[in-house]
């Protein structure tokens, strides 16, 4: 290297150097810095803060807590001068909170796909009469079921208010019979439920699709449905039993007498998973509560006819699935009447929604394609099943004559060797 290239180098390393050394430190977070260091008795939300989704978007502890992070003695830190608010009251979360998460222009620049309108949601809640006009601060505010330092988007499985973990969430209150003493609610329902269809497809084979209990009851406008919109709620995903059901004729009659429609007949938390039983005589009798156990009544007989068709309808599949089996088993190529058992199991599942209209005459139309279906697949599994047995007939007539030649030929064979 010359002196000239020397000399430029060496300059270049001093300006660097010294532009350094001159280069303002990065501010520290001093509340990070008491909080993890200097009080170890309240480090924890520090170490909760790194999984929760506010940080990840970098919104700092000064951001909600106000207060300035660069100052280094703490009552100029919790100074309210400097905007300090430090933890709020119970009664002050929701707007705490909605400062963000009400703010339009805010929540474009870092979530657009997020509501703005949960505070206002939230007033009309059960929770939220009781917060504001009751000042009832034992009930649910935003961090009760999202978490305080450690807020996890509602996707993520460790959320709180992830679809199977909510239902507990709901129960740490709601299940707390002490807790709940003063509010006259029953705390059986997470029990309840998790013994029910809606229970055992969320929480046992863990299907999000499945409702949990802010698909029923709401989330920030959370209150229990009134008996006229129970209807509405259910049929936000049985869409079509709601729309047989409200052109029946009992819908009038239950609006009339201010019945609590599907809930009557399936119940609320506890709902079974329906089947023919429900339109018999025996305890899961659902008719019956109503109606006369007599052929006298109408009710009852169309009841008993609705449960006519259908278990036709299901001792058919029954019976014609034990024939695709047994032709399977037998080594026949019965794949195609494998599809048709699907099309007749729809038969069954849409005959059953049917008896949502109450009219035994749709339900046994609808029936009769699957019984129709299910004459043919059985037609063709018995075809199967007599072709197996014509070729075993076929091959023990081969075999024999098979062995009869080699019985000749060995025969032959000694006649042959004894000349």
């Amino acid at each position: 290297m010359n002196l000239k290239s020397l000399l430029i180098t060496g300059s270049a390393l001093f300006f660097t150097v010294n532009f350094v050394r001159s280069a303002p430190a990065a501010a520290e977070n001093n509340c990070i810095l008491c909080h993890s260091r200097l009080m170890k008795k309240y480090s924890t939300p520090v170490e909760l803060y790194k999984q929760d989704i506010h940080d990840q978007a970098g919104i700092t502890c000064s951001d909600c807590h106000g207060g300035d992070p660069t100052l280094t003695e703490r009552h100029e830190r919790n100074d309210p001068a400097q905007g300090f608010l430090g933890a709020p009251a119970p009664q002050e979360i929701p707007s705490f909170c909605d400062r963000c998460h009400g703010n339009t222009q805010y929540m474009r620049s870092h979530n657009p796909s997020l509501p703005v309108d949960q505070l206002v949601k939230y007033r009309t809640s059960m929770h939220g009469k009781l917060l504001f006009e009751k000042r009832d601060t034992r009930v649910a505010n935003c961090v009760s079921c999202h978490g305080v330092h450690n807020i996890r988007p509602v996707k993520d499985p460790a959320s709180p208010v992830y679809p199977v973990n909510l239902p507990q969430t709901c129960a740490r209150c709601h299940s707390d019979k002490q807790y709940m003493a003063d509010y006259g609610i029953p705390t059986d329902q997470h029990e309840k439920f998790a013994s029910s269809v809606h229970g055992v497809a969320l929480l046992e084979k863990g299907d999000v699709a499945a409702p949990a209990c802010n698909d029923c009851h709401g989330n920030h406008g959370a209150i229990p449905p009134e008996v006229e919109h129970i209807s509405q709620v259910c049929g936000l995903c049985h869409a079509n039993n709601a729309k047989l059901y409200r052109g029946s004729f009992h819908a009038s009659i239950f609006e009339d007498l201010e019945t609590p429609e599907c809930e009557y007949c399936h119940s609320n938390h506890a709902i079974a998973h329906p089947d023919e039983s429900f339109l018999d005589t025996g305890e899961n009798a659902t008719c019956a509560t109503c109606h006369e156990q007599e052929e006298s009544d109408e009710g009852f007989a169309v009841s008993l006819r609705m449960k006519n068709v259908l278990d036709s309808l299901s001792y058919s599949i029954s019976s014609t699935t034990r024939l695709v089996e047994q032709a399977e088993q037998q080594g026949m190529e019965a794949s195609e009447l494998r599809f048709s058992l699907r099309d007749i199991r729809q038969s069954l599942i849409e005959a059953r929604t049917m008896v949502h209209s109450f009219d035994d005459d749709r339900v046994r139309e609808v029936a009769r394609t699957g019984i129709e279906l299910a004459q043919q697949v059985s037609a063709s599994a018995k075809g199967l099943l007599s072709e197996h047995r014509k070729r075993r007939w076929w091959l023990g007539g081969a075999t024999l004559v098979l062995l009869a030649l080699i019985l000749g030929v060995y025969l032959k064979l000694r006649e042959i060797e004894g000349r």
